[in-house]
């Protein structure tokens, strides 16, 4: 604090002089006025108080399921460099490993949704129609929107409003053991799906390891199979779109891809033989990037996202000398793949729109995916310009070298996530020989009819 005195002395001397006789006439002198002296103090005092305002810590939440550990381990990364450049948002990283989109749905209900989460194309249509979304298009600029490319978008827009930006891709693709191959026989990848199951079969029979792992149900995984053999392309907008089932070319593959399980594992254990296909289960294995690194089986027909966990857990089992990768088999009318992609979607009713924003733009804007996905070997990067980067895997380049006469994006209809889960199970309960072929079909049907009823 300052203090300021100010003094003022004040002196008035007021003498007044009569005399006469004064220039010009004559007069009477009077006596002089007495002196009067007055002192007045003044006292000004100033303050001067500085307040320090410290901005508060915000926090958000991000959920996720994982691939893996190594996923997880590039997330925390990831956000611990968020962190550090934006020291005033904290990100709680939540796994969130079965059932994701029901419990994300779930959660709105309770009040307790995450801020940032994982979308799925195939359930981007039901988190839009609910209103869970916050319209990215809201927050990004154009510019910032124009870098995705535009096939990866086109599920996560509805009337003129774009709910999302995916942070990366992936295709499927066949893996497979070169040395199990070498052991077999076999000198290059199969060709056709019939191939496919012809490989499975020497490879145990010559080695004693399956020959394919692939998972019960995963209607997903069977599409490329019926679209490169003829089938249109799925899409369930309304009860009448169950006759998809009833296409010829349909029957005749679903039917094979279900006995590829009830005939390679189950009538081969019968037999007293070793199983040529297998869940991943069943020979102790998580999921199937466990089953082929582990080396129980010998083909995989998996993601981009298998390749990071392999070099991850297994990095003695080395790309291009035990293993390797090729374009998914081909059909009678084609070759087709599956492409698939996620977005980090945005609550909604999040009470930090702009810094979960900020956690958005910084993961799937150029630096977070020249870290996470190109130089970490994620999967491939949803922005372009990556194509030859110099620090891009040489297993996701050779991927997108393959040729494709379709590649279809995981979804077919407003409400894709719940048909997959229950086209799935019928088909799972098939591939165990608990129902036959046409009854999982009619199933199917059923399944449709009712989900798009109401």
């Amino acid at each position: 604090m300052k203090k300021a005195y100010s003094f003022i002395l004040v002196s008035v001397l007021l003498i007044a002089v009569v005399a006469a006789g004064c220039i010009g006439g004559g007069g009477e002198t009077s006596s002089p006025t007495p002196t009067t002296v007055t002192t007045t103090k003044v006292e000004t005092q100033t303050k001067i108080q500085t307040e320090t305002k410290v901005q508060e810590k915000v926090f958000i939440r991000f959920a996720g399921w994982s691939a893996g550990e190594t996923e997880m381990k590039n997330y925390q990364r990831i956000i611990g460099e968020f962190e550090q450049k934006y020291p005033n948002i904290g990100v709680k990283y939540e796994v969130i490993p079965q059932m994701f989109h029901e419990n994300i749905l779930a959660s709105f209900g309770a009040g307790v949704a995450p801020d940032v989460f994982y979308v799925d194309s195939s359930w981007a249509p039901i988190f839009i129609d609910k209103g869970a979304l916050y319209p990215i298009s809201d927050l990004a600029d154009k510019s910032f929107i124009d870098q995705f490319y535009p096939f990866l978008l086109k599920p996560f827009m509805k009337d003129g409003k774009l709910y999302g930006l995916p942070k990366d891709w992936s295709m499927l693709a066949l893996f497979y053991n070169k040395k199990l191959f070498e052991q077999a026989g076999l000198t290059r990848p199969p060709q056709t799906w019939e191939e496919l199951e012809e490989y499975a079969k020497i490879i145990a029979d010559k080695t004693g390891k399956p020959g394919l792992a692939i998972y019960l149900g995963g209607f997903n995984r069977y599409v490329p199979v019926a679209v490169s053999d003829g089938a249109p392309k799925p899409w369930f907008e309304k009860p009448e779109d169950a006759s998809w089932f009833d296409n010829p070319v349909v029957k005749e593959t679903l039917t094979w891809y279900i006995n590829l399980y009830k005939k390679g594992k189950i009538e081969r254990e019968q037999q007293g033989k070793i199983p040529y296909v297998v869940q991943p289960s069943d020979v102790g294995a998580g999921w199937l990037g466990d089953a082929f690194g582990q080396q129980q089986v010998a083909m995989v027909i998996s993601g981009n996202w298998m390749i990071p966990f392999l070099a991850d857990q297994f990095p003695d089992f080395k790309y291009g000398e035990d293993w390797d990768i090729a374009p998914v088999p081909a059909g009678k009318k084609g070759r087709v793949t599956m492409a698939y992609t996620v977005i980090l979607g945005i609550n909604a009713k999040t009470e930090h729109p702009q810094e979960a924003w900020k956690f958005v733009e910084f993961v799937l804007g150029p630096y977070g995916q020249k870290e996470l996905v190109v130089k970490a070997g994620h999967t491939l990067p949803s922005i372009k310009g990556f194509e030859n980067d110099p620090d891009m895997w040489p297993q996701h380049k050779k991927t997108l070298s393959f040729k494709y006469d379709q590649m279809i994006v995981f979804l077919w209809g407003p409400k894709s996530g719940v048909l997959e889960g229950k086209f799935s199970d019928a088909m799972a309960s098939a591939m165990r020989g608990e129902i036959t072929v046409d009854e999982a079909i009619e199933v199917m049907k059923q399944i449709v009819q009712e989900e798009l009823s109401s």
